[in-house]
């Protein structure tokens, strides 16, 4: 017997999937706004030296969720499809090793080059010296945030995204009460190294709770894929990481891409860095808002591929895409013309309020585009078909890239400036990705 996935009505099993992986997704912007809410009674400054790591532990949840996590799902999911449950199986065991490695791999980075690239986007003095101990203690720890996404991965690829859900509640519930107990405020700067040090061990407290809480969802009964056997297959190993590195071209596009914009507003001062870094949280938010119809895309379409009707799992991917786009692109549009809804409850002073509300007022109303390249390259993971998206990622990096120049010849003499480039990269993102997957890999 197949997937389950394969024949069952669309609608139902999309609103099925699709409801409890958003409500796991709104789980982890809750974490994230939680974070924020704990590090701004710290100040401006804890805002902006967090504004700078942030990136960078963001690039960590897309390489483990989004990029290699997908790759992970969707070959799950194809793997169900063709009813091949020894090769699911498998798949488990070599995303803990990819988990493992990779977490540890991309600490060691953090741990060596960290410091250059916090330099880079405009950390100095005080806001480098708390980056700094704010990312050594997380990315020590990143191979607990690898593990706990990639386990989840595997739900999601089976199906089990209520169980996924359930797993990153664990994480939000078990931050919030100790962050209320162990993260203090404060304003001098001693009391914003004690803050970031709190937050990062309390951060990874909760994802080591998660991990257990994960680990029960797997062995309970109902979830067609076990902890079965010892052996790593390392052509399954090679697979993913294949297709997962593709993707995670994108994701470190889109990090770099950040880090840029972040390092060209960070020009006009601390101010517009911590205001800028409030804003482009709800645009790293919408991430998981966007995986979390994603993700279920990835299940069903890759269900489908992988039982052979490529025809039907292209049709599934642009009516869940068009979801993506009415609901990320409503989201956008009503905090740009009530940026304060955003802004308000983060912000340290009236002078970062206003900055991080010019910048949502600028970008919010076409995040629309930004959810189309975004969700359709979720789309392609079950569909094994990154190419195009991941190449949409890169141009828009570059465009970003080009206010380099534009400063060094004089061109941008105000933040709005730099803000207009990254809504025109925003746009073309978009757009580009839609128009090469209809007319080249998804023609008909």
């Amino acid at each position: 017997m197949g997937s389950p996935l394969v024949g069952a009505p669309l609608l139902p099993t999309l609103t099925r999937l699709a409801v409890p992986g958003v409500i796991g997704s709104m789980l982890q912007m809750a974490l994230i706004v939680v974070e924020a809410i704990f590090l701004s009674r710290a100040g401006t400054l804890a805002l902006a030296a967090v504004a700078t790591v942030f990136p960078l532990i963001m690039l960590g949840h897309m390489l483990s969720a989004g990029a290699i996590g997908g790759a992970t799902s969707g070959a799950v999911a194809r793997a169900l499809g063709a009813n091949d449950l020894m090769r699911a199986q498998s798949i488990l065991r070599s995303a803990i090793l990819i988990a493992l490695v990779g977490g540890a791999v991309m600490g060691a980075l953090v741990a060596a080059f960290g410091p250059i690239f916090f330099y880079w986007v405009g950390a100095r003095d005080d806001v480098l010296m708390a980056a700094n101990e704010y990312a050594r203690i997380v990315f020590f720890g990143m191979p607990l945030v690898w593990l706990f996404n990639m386990l989840c991965s595997v739900l999601r690829g089976a199906g089990a995204m209520t169980r996924a859900a359930l797993a990153t509640a664990s994480v939000v519930i078990v931050y919030s009460f100790l962050g209320v107990w162990l993260i203090p405020g404060g304003g001098a700067f001693a009391g914003v190294n004690v803050t970031m040090s709190a937050a990062a061990y309390v951060l990874l407290i909760a994802y080591g709770i998660g991990i257990v809480t994960v680990l029960i969802l797997i062995l309970w009964p109902g979830q067609p894929i076990r902890f079965i056997g010892y052996g790593i297959d390392w052509p399954i190993v090679g697979a993913l990481l294949r297709s997962g590195l593709l993707a995670g071209t994108q994701s470190t596009a889109t990090i770099v891409y950040s880090l840029i914009a972040t390092g060209l507003l960070g020009r006009f001062g601390v101010e517009w860095l911590a205001g800028y870094g409030l804003a482009v949280r709800l645009e790293l938010v919408m991430v998981p808002i966007i995986f979390g119809i994603g993700s279920a895309l990835i299940a069903i379409v890759g269900a489908y591929a992988g039982a052979g009707q490529r025809a039907r799992a292209i049709e599934i991917a642009w009516r869940g895409t068009l979801a993506n786009i009415v609901i990320v692109g409503a989201i956008g549009l009503a905090i740009a013309l009530n940026a304060n809804w955003w802004c308000g409850g983060l912000g340290s002073s009236e002078e970062v309020v206003a900055h991080c509300s010019a910048t949502l007022q600028v970008l919010g109303p076409f995040y629309g585009f930004f959810a189309a390249g975004l969700g359709l390259y979720f789309a392609s993971q079950g569909l094994d078909t990154l190419a195009w998206p991941v190449l949409g990622a890169l141009l828009r990096m570059l465009i970003v890239a080009t206010g380099l120049l534009w400063f060094d010849f004089g061109f941008f003499a105000t933040p709005n400036d730099v803000l207009w480039l990254v809504a025109g990269a925003m746009i073309f993102y978009g757009v580009f990705v839609v128009v090469a997957l209809r007319f080249r890999a998804w023609r008909p």
